[in-house]
């Protein structure tokens, strides 16, 4: 794993763990982090980084409780897989669902 690309940014407004864990997701989205590649340890992380182990272990809670890696004791951290429906943020203008019905309540995910 390329550890140059996972600069934190102090002067930021978002906590470091959240960058971190962000750049993590990316890296994974964009295949730099494969399906079974074993992530450094959070104290090896946290020394390369600069920063306190709590922001490493914070991230890699974060990327476990969202399903991206798993821990196996005495083993490491492992990347398990893109969780499913995750995709990128659509951007694009949504299109105009017709109108619904007197009473009625549209379900569809992504609509307000």
């Amino acid at each position: 794993m390329e550890l140059l690309a996972l600069v934190p940014d102090r002067e930021a407004r978002v906590p470091l763990a959240a960058q971190l864990a962000d750049a993590l997701r990316t890296a994974a989205r964009a295949g730099a982090l494969r399906v079974g590649e074993r992530l450094p340890s959070t104290r090896s992380l946290a020394t390369d980084l600069g920063v306190s182990r709590t922001v490493t272990a914070a991230a890699y809670d974060q990327l476990l409780a969202e399903g991206w890696v798993a821990g196996r004791r005495g083993a490491g951290t492992f990347v398990v897989a893109v969780p499913p429906g995750v995709r990128e943020p659509d951007t694009g203008p949504r299109p105009n669902p017709t109108p619904n019905r007197a009473g009625t309540v549209d379900l569809r995910p992504g609509t307000p």
